[in-house]
C-alpha cells in the first residue's frame, strides 16, 4: 500500500488546518507588538537581577556609546551591558554557555537577553507618556 491510498482526503483538510493554526500565535504577538511600538512611545530597556530592577534605561533618542558595570550583578570576573544608539546588548559575561553575549543587539518591545546563570534579565518595554502599557499575558 502506498502512503496516498492510506490518507485519506480528510487527514489531509486536519493537517492542513492544524499546519495553519500553528502560525496564529505569532501572528498574534506580532499584531500585539505593533500595536505598542507606536510613534509617541518611549522605549526603556530594564535590567533586573533575581526580579528586582536595578536600572532603567532610556533608549529612545539615545546617542553613543555606552558600557554599563553593575555591581549589582553576581559574578566573579566581569559582567559589561554595551548600549550603541537605540540598543543593547550583554557585551562580557563569565558564564559558561555565554548564550546571552551571543544574543546581540536588542531594540524592540517584547525583546530580552536573558543569563540563567547570573539570573539578569534585559527586556525592553514600550512607556507611553508617563504609564506604562498594560502586560498582555497571550497564552496558547
Amino acid at each position: 500500500m502506498s502512503f496516498f491510498q492510506i490518507v485519506k482526503r480528510w487527514d489531509w483538510v486536519v493537517i492542513i488546518t492544524l499546519l495553519l493554526l500553528s502560525f496564529l500565535p505569532s501572528a498574534v504577538f506580532s499584531y500585539q507588538q505593533a500595536g505598542i511600538s507606536e510613534d509617541n512611545s518611549e522605549f526603556i530597556a530594564v535590567i533586573s537581577v533575581d526580579n528586582k530592577v536595578i536600572k532603567e534605561v532610556t533608549l529612545t533618542g539615545n546617542i553613543g556609546h555606552e558600557i554599563l558595570d553593575l555591581d549589582d550583578i553576581p559574578c566573579h570576573d566581569s559582567h559589561q551591558i554595551e548600549i550603541l544608539d537605540n540598543q543593547i546588548r550583554m557585551k562580557v559575561s563569565d558564564c559558561p554557555d555565554q548564550v546571552c553575549v551571543l544574543t546581540n543587539y536588542i531594540s524592540r518591545p517584547g525583546q530580552t537577553i536573558i543569563c540563567l546563570h547570573h539570573r539578569v534579565f534585559i527586556e525592553i518595554k514600550a512607556v507611553q507618556g508617563n504609564s506604562e502599557t498594560e502586560d498582555i499575558i497571550i497564552s496558547y
